[in-house]
């Protein structure tokens, strides 16, 4: 089974090794409540310094990483809420909970716009803290469970300096232009040209099927396909030429999607 990796930070020994022990106890009981997901939380870095967190994302790198930080860390210079905002970057869907001895500071938090989903006060009984954990780790599950739903709903290019997130129902096709690793997408809501190789686009997007060394289909979006004249037609006109090679493939196509076949 896949795994979540959490991440606890904090410069004290002795609340890491406690904030361990509760951490692990949500773990286990999430596993066992109707909340669980497909993919299991484990405990892959605790430190008490905010360097191992930097470096271990830097090689390991992280996505929907649970983050247990101390607020305060050893290190004037830097806190847990600069840590939450490098994590942020490298992880855009962390699950990020401060741990402080200072309720005051939550503001700080806020005010720094790190997302984070909650905050747990040290000076609270192991009870008290425990409960809190098991609510927080069961939300950040369904946080990722909502994230990933969204996700596999969604393809997402860059358009110059936007990030374009565009519903796969939507999608007609993408085809290569003649300028080099230049694509076109084109949608029922209009089309957009963005920088990638086909081929990435093809292995990494599994609604999309090939049908020429130039030109990635959705097949819910195809009108027809002519086994004889070997072309595509898709709902908005375009018709797109397949190679003999794919005549197979292409019949496969029309019982698989209730593809039209001329």
């Amino acid at each position: 089974m896949e795994e979540y990796g959490v991440v606890i930070c904090d410069d004290d020994e002795v609340q890491l090794k406690r904030m361990h022990d509760l951490v692990s106890r949500a773990i286990w009981a999430l596993e066992d409540s109707p909340d669980s997901i497909d993919k299991k939380f484990r405990i892959t870095l605790e430190t008490t310094n905010y360097q191992k967190v930097i470096d271990y994302l830097a090689i390991n790198g992280m996505t929907n990483g649970v983050y247990f930080l101390d607020i305060e860390l050893e290190n004037d210079d830097v806190n847990g809420i600069d840590l939450a905002e490098f994590i942020r970057d490298k992880d855009k869907n962390a699950q990020i909970i401060f741990i402080t001895a200072y309720e005051n500071l939550a503001v700080m938090t806020y005010r720094r716009r790190t997302g984070a989903i909650d905050f747990i006060t040290k000076d609270e009984s192991d009870f008290v803290i425990q409960k809190r954990l098991n609510e927080t780790l069961s939300l950040a599950a369904k946080r990722i469970r909502e994230s990933q739903a969204i996700k596999e709903q969604t393809f997402s290019y860059k358009m110059g300096r936007r990030i374009i997130n565009q519903n796969i129902k939507d999608i007609l096709y993408i085809v290569t232009t003649q300028q080099s690793h230049k694509l076109r997408i084109v949608t029922f809501n209009g089309e957009g040209e963005f920088s990638g190789d086909i081929k990435k686009i093809d292995e990494q997007n599994n609604f999309l099927e090939k049908i020429s060394q130039s030109c990635l289909a959705n097949p819910d979006n195809i009108a027809e396909i002519d086994l004889k004249m070997r072309t595509v037609k898709f709902k908005d006109g375009y018709v797109e030429v397949f190679p003999r090679r794919s005549s197979r493939k292409m019949k496969n196509m029309i019982s698989r999607y209730n593809v039209e076949k001329v």
